[in-house]
C-alpha cells in the first residue's frame, strides 16, 4: 500500500471512529475512488459547496446532446441519470429540462458531447403487467412528472412521478443504489431495457438469477455515426427483497417466466407485490470486463443496504473535491455558476478498470492496472484547450493516470486515440489533440507517468503516417502536412467535406507541445525539429487578406468569406471545422506575437479584437467570437500580447456575466465533457492557461474577492481582489507575493511554490498597467526556412 493510500486509510478510519461515515462505505472510499482517497485537504466544515451546484445547468435551451443531471462521482464509471421523452425524439440519451416525461434511467452518460452516445442499460419502474415491450412501445412506459417533484445534487437524483412512483438514485465510482417507492395497487415492477440505448445496440443480454439478481451486457457504439467504436459494458444488479415474477422480451414478444434472453431489442423485468408504499432498493454496478466483475465491483463498493450512507459518501466526496478551490465573497449566483462549472469539469475522463485493476484494452484483450487507474472518454479536440490543465493543477495523481492510460491505448491500439470512448476510437474532430493533452498535463504538474514512453508515442503520432489507433480515416492528412508544410483541402475530408486550415492549425499546435515536452525532458533535437514545424501556421496565413485560408498544393490561396465556414473547390463544398476564417485565424496561441505582427501590429490587432468581440456567442456564420466552440477559447488573452490587457479583462467579464447563469439554459453551447466549464473556472479565477504545453496563466481579472486553490503538495494559491464586483472588471494594480508586478503572465513555478496574488480592481481601465512588451505572456517565435515555405 503506497503512502497516499495509507494516509487515506487512516483518514477514513478516523472519520468512522468519529461516526462521520457509516462503516459500510469504508471499502468504497479505499478502493472505489480515483486511486484511493484523493486528499486530506477539505473545505471548511461550514462550507457545503455541493449546495452551490445545479446539475440541471446545461439541460435546456438547445437541440444538441445536453448535460446529464443524474447521480455521478468525479471521474466515475457510472452516471445514473434520467432521460426524457423529448430527449428520445431529439437526441437519444438526452435529458431536456422542459420535458415532463422520463422514459428511463440509464447507467452511463457523457456530458454535453454534441452527439448521442451511451445511455446504456436503461432501467425504469412500472406499474401493472408487462403486456407490451419497452423496445417497441417505449412511449407508453414513459412516466410524467411535475418539475416541482424532482431534485438533483452532486451524487444524487430524485423524482416523484404523477402516478405515485418515486425514484431516488445515488452512486459511488462503479456502482449505485436506487430506492423505488410504489403505491398500491397495481403490481410494482422494474425493467431492464438492455437492447435500447442512445445510439443503437448491436446485441445485448439479460439473465435473471434466483429471486434477487439480474445481470447482462450491452454491445454498442456509433458515436457521431462512427460504427467502428464498438464496446461492451456489463452490469450486475441485486434487489433488497425477493421479486415474485419475472420475464424477458425480444422486440414485440413478451415471455413471462423466462430467465434469459439474447440479441438486439431485448430486455428483462421483475415484479413485486402490491403492498402500499412498497419500497424496493436495488444495487447495481458496471464493468467493461464481465458481469462477474460487475458483481465484484458491487460487492466491494456497496456491501450493505444503506442508501443514505452511500448518498452521504457521494456528498462528502464531491464536497472534498470541489473544495480544492474555495471562494469567498461574491453573490450566491456567482458561486452557483462557478461550482456548477467546476462540477461539470470533474465528470470526465472516467475510470475504466474494475476494483481489482482489470480492464479491457484497446486491443480487446484483458489487462491489469497495478498501482494506477485506467481512464477513458477523452473529448480530445475540446479538453486539451484548458481542461487537462485544470485537472493537472487540481488532481495531478489522477491526471498522471490519465496520461498513462493514453500511452497504454497507443501501445494496445496502434496509435494515441483521438477521441476514445470506452476502449475504442470514436474518430471525432480533426488535427492531433493527443500530444497536447500529455504536454499540458506535464506542464501543470501531473508528471507521475513514463515520460520517455509518452514522448515516443507522441513522436510516432506526429511522424508516421498510418500510425493510427483503430484506423481513423481522417488521420491520412499527415502525409500532406509533412510534404507541403500545410494540409491541402484536396487531400483531406471531414464529415464528407474537404477541409484544410483547421487541420493545419491543429497539427502546428501539436508540434509546439511536442517541442515543449521534449525540451522539458532535455531532448534538444526533438525540440528543435518540432519548433520549426510549429511555425508552419505561416503557410496557411494569407498575408494579403490577414486570414488563415485554405491553400492548394501549388501554393495558391483560396479566398474565402471570413464570416462563413464553407467554401468551394472545383465546385465541391469544403469547410472549416466548426468555425470560420475570422475565428480560426487567432489559433496560434503559442506564437501570438508572430501572429500580431503578421496581422499588422498592436494597434490594428486591438481594433480587430474590439470588432471580434462585438458578439460573444455568434455561431460559425458570423465573423465574431463564439464561446460555444473551442478554437476561440484563448482569444481574449491576445489583448495581453497586444499591449491592451484591459481588453482581456472586459471581454472575459462580459462572457462570465452575459453567457453563463445557474439556470438550466445557463451554458452557451456543448460542454464537451467539461471543456467549456473548465474555461469558465479559469477565467473566473483571473487567469487562463493560454499557451498549450506551457505552464502558466495569462491574466484577466478575478470575479471573487477571495479564492484559494489547494494544491496536492500542500501549498496554496491565494487570489485576493480588492473591490471585486461584477461592475469592476478592470485591473488597476497587482502584487505577487507582496511585490508590485506589471506582468500579465504568472508562471506555473511561481504558482506551485505557493503564491499570493493581490489584485486591485476598478470600473475603468488602467491603460498604463501591463502594456509594455516585457509585461506580456511569452510568445515562441522561431522563423526558419522550413517554416516560411
Amino acid at each position: 500500500m503506497d503512502a497516499a493510500r495509507e494516509r487515506g486509510r487512516i483518514e477514513v478510519e478516523t472519520m468512522i471512529q468519529q461516526k462521520l461515515l457509516p462503516t459500510l462505505v469504508l471499502v468504497s472510499l479505499l478502493v472505489a475512488g480515483n486511486g484511493g482517497p484523493v486528499s486530506t485537504q477539505t473545505a471548511s466544515p461550514s462550507a457545503a459547496l455541493t449546495d452551490y451546484v445545479n446539475p440541471f445547468v446545461g439541460t435546456a435551451g438547445r437541440d444538441m446532446d445536453n448535460t446529464s443531471p443524474g447521480a455521478a462521482l468525479p471521474f466515475g464509471m457510472m452516471q445514473w441519470s434520467p432521460e426524457t421523452l423529448l430527449g428520445f425524439v431529439k437526441h437519444d440519451g438526452s435529458y431536456f429540462y422542459g420535458d415532463d416525461s422520463i422514459r428511463q434511467f440509464s447507467l452511463n452518460h457523457l456530458s454535453g458531447p454534441g452527439c448521442p452516445i451511451m445511455g446504456d442499460v436503461p432501467i425504469m419502474p412500472f406499474l401493472g403487467e408487462m403486456e407490451k415491450t419497452p423496445t417497441t412501445d417505449e412511449k407508453s412506459f414513459a412516466l410524467k412528472f411535475s418539475q416541482c417533484n424532482k431534485e438533483a445534487s452532486p451524487g444524487y437524483y430524485s423524482v416523484g412521478f404523477d402516478n405515485g412512483v418515486k425514484t431516488q438514485l445515488t452512486v459511488l465510482t462503479r456502482s449505485g443504489i436506487g430506492r423505488f417507492t410504489f403505491p398500491a395497487p397495481p403490481r410494482a415492477g422494474i425493467f431492464f431495457n438492455a437492447g435500447r440505448n442512445g445510439t443503437g445496440v448491436f446485441t445485448a443480454s439479460v439473465d435473471i438469477t434466483g429471486d434477487r439478481e439480474v445481470s447482462g451486457n450491452v454491445s454498442t457504439g456509433h458515436f457521431c455515426v462512427v460504427s467502428e467504436d464498438a464496446y461492451t459494458v456489463y452490469f450486475a444488479a441485486e434487489f433488497s427483497g425477493p421479486f415474485v415474477d419475472f420475464g424477458t422480451w425480444s422486440e414485440w414478444d413478451v415471455s413471462k417466466g423466462q430467465r434469459t434472453v439474447r440479441g438486439p431489442g431485448t430486455g428483462g423485468f421483475v415484479q413485486f407485490g402490491t403492498t402500499k408504499d412498497l419500497v424496493v432498493e436495488m444495487k447495481i454496478a458496471l464493468s467493461y470486463v464481465s458481469a462477474a466483475k460487475a458483481r465484484q465491483n458491487l460487492e466491494s463498493e456497496i456491501p450493505g443496504w444503506d442508501f443514505d450512507a452511500v448518498r452521504e459518501a457521494a456528498h462528502n466526496h464531491w464536497n472534498r473535491d470541489l473544495g480544492r478551490i474555495e471562494t469567498s465573497g461574491g453573490t450566491d449566483e456567482q458561486k452557483r455558476v462557478f461550482y456548477t462549472a467546476l462540477y461539470h469539469a470533474l465528470l470526465h475522463p472516467n475510470i475504466f478498470n474494475d476494483v481489482d485493476g482489470q480492464y479491457t484494452g484497446f486491443d480487446d484483450q484483458l489487462h491489469m492496472a497495478r498501482g494506477f487507474n485506467v481512464y477513458t472518454n477523452y473529448s480530445g479536440w475540446d479538453i486539451y484547450r484548458c481542461e487537462m490543465r485544470l485537472l493537472a493543477l487540481l488532481f495531478p495523481k489522477e491526471t498522471s493516470d490519465m496520461v498513462t492510460s493514453l500511452v497504454l491505448d497507443e501501445l494496445q491500439g496502434g496509435g494515441l486515440p483521438l477521441w476514445p470512448v470506452a476502449n475504442h476510437e470514436a474518430c471525432q474532430t480533426v488535427g492531433n489533440p493527443r500530444p497536447p493533452m500529455i504536454a499540458d498535463a506535464y506542464a501543470f504538474g501531473a508528471r507521475d507517468f513514463d515520460h520517455k514512453a509518452a514522448l515516443a508515442a507522441m513522436l510516432r503520432d506526429a511522424t508516421v503516417p498510418g500510425a493510427k489507433s483503430n484506423f481513423c480515416p481522417e488521420w491520412d492528412d499527415l502525409n500532406s502536412y509533412l510534404k507541403y508544410g500545410f494540409v491541402g483541402p484536396e487531400t483531406v475530408r471531414w464529415l464528407g467535406r474537404r477541409a484544410g486550415p483547421s487541420h493545419t492549425l491543429g497539427f502546428t499546435t501539436t508540434d509546439f507541445t511536442i517541442a515543449q515536452f521534449a525540451h522539458n525532458l532535455g531532448d534538444d533535437s526533438v525540440h528543435e525539429t518540432f519548433m520549426k514545424r510549429a511555425q508552419f501556421w505561416r503557410n496557411t496565413f494569407d498575408t494579403e487578406t490577414g486570414y488563415v485560408e485554405p491553400r492548394l498544393k501549388d501554393g495558391t490561396f483560396i479566398k474565402v468569406d471570413p464570416a462563413y465556414p464553407r467554401y468551394k473547390i472545383d465546385g465541391e463544398e469544403a469547410t472549416y471545422v466548426e468555425g470560420n476564417a475570422a475565428q480560426y485565424s487567432w489559433m496560434v496561441p503559442y506564437n501570438m506575437r508572430g501572429l500580431i505582427d503578421a496581422m499588422g501590429g498592436d494597434a490594428k490587432v486591438v481594433d480587430r479584437l474590439d470588432k471580434f468581440f462585438t458578439e460573444l456567442s455568434a455561431g460559425e456564420d458570423k465573423p465574431y467570437f463564439w464561446i460555444g466552440n473551442e478554437p476561440v477559447f484563448a482569444v481574449p488573452w491576445a489583448y495581453d500580447l497586444a499591449g491592451a490587457p484591459w481588453g482581456a479583462q472586459s471581454a472575459t467579464r462580459r462572457v462570465e456575466l452575459e453567457l453563463f447563469t445557474a439556470q438550466p439554459d445557463g451554458e452557451p453551447g456543448d460542454d464537451d465533457l467539461g471543456a467549456t466549464s473548465a474555461r469558465y473556472v479559469f477565467a473566473a479565477l483571473g487567469g487562463y492557461p493560454a499557451i498549450p504545453g506551457v505552464g502558466g496563466l495569462a491574466l484577466n481579472s478575478p470575479l471573487f474577492p477571495t479564492a484559494t486553490i489547494h494544491l496536492s503538495n500542500g501549498k496554496t494559491i491565494k487570489i485576493v481582489s480588492e473591490d471585486a464586483a461584477a461592475e469592476n472588471p478592470y485591473l488597476q494594480s497587482l502584487e505577487v507575493n507582496g511585490q508590485p508586478s506589471e506582468k500579465t503572465w504568472i508562471s506555473f513555478e511561481t504558482l506551485t511554490q505557493g503564491a499570493t496574488l493581490r489584485f486591485k480592481l476598478g470600473s475603468t481601465p488602467n491603460k498604463n498597467w501591463g502594456t509594455k512588451p516585457q509585461d506580456a505572456p511569452p510568445s515562441f517565435h522561431q522563423v526558419t526556412e522550413a517554416g516560411d515555405k
